[in-house]
């Protein structure tokens, strides 16, 4: 097992024994499972017993750490996170390689005050009073959370540590990454964080998988400390903030004990659409509005009724994508001279665009309590890294088909897809990817490229809903590299294109749709786009 999984599940002793001798359906298998992969498990009572003779009458296995109020340093109640401190000193673990399956209140408390996610076991046990936190109705729900969201090394489309700034992002998936819901289905991430679509896999919200995958990697990577701060970057609109974060976020705010704070970063006036903007830019239409980091320096700041809370609290900012960095780099630097002591960007996803540092230039003095009137100038900037990988995409793939495989019967299909001609139109066979290796397209090399990426982004931004994504092929022996254009319509199997043959399919669409686009024509490729053109036009009459 790697060392960023959780190695230690820890139990409440009602959460595994129903009675004297008997134990809870289920347990055994749980446990069983446990032991399969190399996940210990163990016992917690408040009063000491003979742990080895009381499961043995139920049948079930030593756990391999037993421990009662007396082995607790001062002899602390439930709900001191030293409980779980010393669990962890114990089997020489860290807290965050550990989760606990609790049965009351004050197991709920014992975890916020560890740092470590918490888990009530409601086949066990049903609270008069509720909590805000993860739950199980079934042994074989704590499977289902290790195998999908805690079992796997956390693996980032995007990563930067900045420790001279406190400072650290964390983006999990590449913006164009796509995956089932059943029915030979697909959905993207920008379907239900850009266009706010709702989207079932199975009975389960899409948008609760992905961000609970995301918390958990965070969690296992030790970018989600105990009783943090949560927040989420505003959106352009004054007063709007983000739903599709916010909503989760309200309900998983305690999984460490952090609390959510909705209004803790504040867009007072209205900022340009960053995306809009600069994809206007990407197709030469100019545009006069500054979409630099200081269109969010004089329209976002603190709350100025976080000024004494703010200091030395660690501070985590939500956001669906980022770019270049701009956003979460301001956050960074109101939250920073607001005294946070450190500042975590969480994100879902991450555009290839290279990702820029911004530091205040010496001298240049802001109040974090209100808006700034700064310009450009007064940063310097550094380039930092730039791509997005694939991050846990084929984890979550197989989260995802495991999902939907649980839902019996045929999918209902989805009412609020945007009926265009595009699902009508015809999908080659399938046929074999040729051979070499292949890396995801993180830039694109000749504007050709860059023209086709332009136009499949905006089909997606204008609800048109294909997916794609690109990669190179880099054949054995050879010196060059091809495009592969990998696009799906509804309800199609995604396959591969060339440079081509993707550009035939796009201009298919577009003529469908009522949109005026043509590609550019490689060189000396003349005649050949000519030709596509032809065949387009013919389509386009019969």
């Amino acid at each position: 097992m790697a060392d960023n999984t959780v190695r230690a599940v820890a139990f409440d002793y009602k959460a595994v024994l129903s009675a004297p001798g008997h134990a809870h359906d289920g347990i055994a298998e749980l446990l069983r499972w446990l032991d399969e992969r190399d996940v210990a498990w163990v016992l917690l009572t408040n009063e000491p017993m003979d742990a080895k003779v009381a499961l043995a009458a139920a049948g079930l296995p030593e756990p391999a750490l037993y421990l009662c109020r007396d082995d607790i340093p001062g002899k602390a109640k439930r709900g001191n996170g030293a409980w779980l401190e010393t669990v962890a000193d114990r089997l020489s673990l860290r807290t965050n390689q550990l989760i606990l399956v609790g049965t009351s209140q004050f197991d709920w408390y014992t975890g916020i005050h560890a740092g470590v996610v918490h888990v009530h076991a409601r086949w066990a046990s049903r609270l008069g009073k509720p909590i805000t936190s993860l739950a199980s109705d079934e042994p074989a729900d704590i499977i289902e959370l290790l195998e999908h969201f805690l079992l796997h090394e956390p693996s980032w489309a995007f990563r930067l540590d900045d420790e001279d700034r406190a400072f650290a992002i964390r983006s999990m998936l590449p913006f164009n990454a796509h995956f089932p819901r059943g029915g030979g289905r697909t959905f993207t991430v920008k379907d239900i964080f850009t266009y706010d679509k709702t989207v079932k896999v199975g009975s389960q919200d899409a948008r609760d998988v992905l961000m609970l995958r995301l918390l958990c990697a965070s969690y296992l990577d030790g970018a989600l400390p105990g009783q943090s701060y949560f927040c989420v970057y505003p959106s352009s609109t004054p007063a709007k903030g983000s739903p599709q974060l916010a909503g989760f976020l309200q309900r998983a705010k305690v999984m460490t004990g952090s609390s959510y704070k909705e209004d803790l970063l504040e867009r007072v006036a209205q900022a340009p659409d960053t995306s809009l903007e600069r994809y206007k830019r990407s197709i030469g239409q100019s545009s006069a509005k500054d979409i630099s980091i200081a269109a969010q320096a004089r329209t976002v700041r603190v709350n100025p009724n976080y000024k004494r809370k703010i200091p030395g609290k660690t501070v985590i900012v939500f956001d669906d994508f980022t770019t270049e960095g701009k956003s979460i780099e301001w956050a960074r630097t109101l939250l920073g001279e607001a005294g946070a002591a450190r500042v975590i960007a969480l994100t879902i996803g991450k555009y290839p665009s290279r990702h820029t540092v911004y530091r205040l230039r010496p001298g240049v003095k802001i109040d974090p309590f209100t808006t700034n009137d700064v310009t450009l100038a007064d940063f310097q900037t550094t380039p930092g890294p730039g791509g997005a990988g694939e991050g846990p995409s084929l984890s979550l793939t197989a989260a995802m088909d495991h999902f939907a495989a649980a839902e019996e019967g045929p999918a209902a299909p989805q009412t609020s897809e945007p009926a265009t001609a595009t699902a009508r139109m015809a999908h080659p066979a399938p046929r074999p990817v040729p051979a070499g290796r292949r890396s995801p397209m993180t830039s694109y090399k000749n504007a050709r490229q860059r023209h086709l990426a332009s136009m499949l982004t905006h089909l997606q931004q204008h609800r048109y809903p294909l997916v794609w994504r690109g990669e190179y092929l880099v054949p054995a022996g050879k010196p060059t590299t091809t495009a592969l254009w990998w696009i799906a319509l509804p309800g199609q199997v995604e396959q591969w294109y060339d440079t081509r043959e993707a550009e035939r399919l796009v201009g298919g669409i577009c003529l469908a749709a009522g949109i005026v686009w043509e590609p550019v024509a490689a060189p000396g490729g003349a005649a050949q786009l000519a030709e596509a053109l032809a065949r387009m036009e013919q389509r386009r009459r019969a």
